[in-house]
């Protein structure tokens, strides 16, 4: 599925939201779980809960980092009784789907190539804030 050609990043994601069929929304935060966009914007989240699973993503990714043979971390799925979290590892952005339980993870899964695309600019311009300060 081709993202739509839409003029902002939070559209775009909250036209991939409505359109993706079990995706309940999208957070991306940064390394510290401090939201950067959010989709759909009306999204109840809890921040600190956002926090929380971000660092341990973080946590999680740079541990795994110290496996010899395993490389970088590049997504996590978590699997709850409610829901799954895919966590995808963007540098300096962490990028989180929240998915229904009886949805097609796999279908879901193969978007992230395009959605990490579509970030690519907000994050060099995180990267660059964060180099210079």
């Amino acid at each position: 599925m081709a993202l739509p050609s839409i003029v902002t990043v939070q559209t775009a994601l909250s036209q991939l939201c409505k359109q993706t069929s079990g995706m309940r929304s999208i957070a991306v935060t940064d390394r510290d779980g401090v939201v950067v966009l959010r989709a759909p914007e009306t999204a109840a989240e809890d921040p600190i809960a956002s926090s929380v699973l971000t660092t341990i993503f973080s946590m999680a990714a740079v541990q795994s980092e110290k496996v010899k043979g395993l490389g970088s971390m590049n997504t996590i799925l978590n699997t709850y009784s409610e829901c799954y979290l895919l966590q995808v590892n963007m540098d300096v952005l962490v990028i989180s789907i929240i998915v229904d339980k009886d949805a097609n993870i796999g279908s879901i899964m193969a978007l992230t190539p395009s959605i990490k695309e579509l970030l690519q600019p907000t994050q060099l311009a995180i990267k660059r804030e964060t180099e210079a300060a």
